[in-house]
């Protein structure tokens, strides 16, 4: 088992987090860690990729979303240095799906904002990351579907007494509970 995002908090109340010097609000309930994206073809993290937030979003049902502003600003990728796969259509509108890899960086345990150490675990999106044109409202913020767990193969729990997810690959006990329900 490794363990993704382990006690990763999230908030009952309006809060903020920096990108940059850019302050982003963050709604109550929501469910922020830190991301990176690169191409396709980088299969290890540069140390210098930029980190940016993201919302994991279990009802979002796609990869990934984001604003043409954020992945230009935030991750430092332009459209045009991403290979087009196709389009999806979603909320009424047909963006392009782009050949990307996403990384999540784990947090320390108790702390949203703050990073283990520990080497940031790679997504391979094979339908690629949906990128909306600036100037639209959707997404807010990135958004982590449901799909890229599913397809990752994570284990995504909540404590709803302390507020916080936990996010995590497959282990002996996973099995054994499964194998016992």
């Amino acid at each position: 088992m490794t363990s993704v995002l382990c006690q990763l908090p999230f908030l009952e109340t309006e809060d903020e987090v920096h990108v940059g010097l850019e302050r982003v609000p963050i709604k109550p309930y929501q469910i922020i860690a830190w991301f990176s994206l690169t191409a396709r073809n980088v299969l290890e993290l540069p140390p210098q990729t930029p980190r940016f937030p993201a919302i994991i979003d279990t009802a979002h049902n796609h990869n990934f979303s984001i604003q043409a502003t954020h992945l230009a600003r935030w991750a430092s990728l332009q459209e045009a240095a991403l290979p087009v796969l196709s389009r999806v259509r979603e909320r009424g509108r047909y963006p392009p799906l782009y050949a990307a890899n996403l990384w999540v960086h784990p947090n320390r345990p108790g702390k949203r904002d703050e990073f283990s150490g520990k080497p940031a675990f790679l997504f391979r999106l094979k339908q690629g990351i949906a990128v909306y044109p600036s100037g639209v409202d959707f997404p807010r913020l990135p958004l982590v579907g449901l799909r890229s767990l599913v397809r990752s193969r994570l284990h995504l729990t909540i404590d709803p007494d302390r507020c916080m997810v936990n996010l995590r690959t497959s282990d002996w006990l996973t099995r054994l509970l499964r194998w016992l329900s």
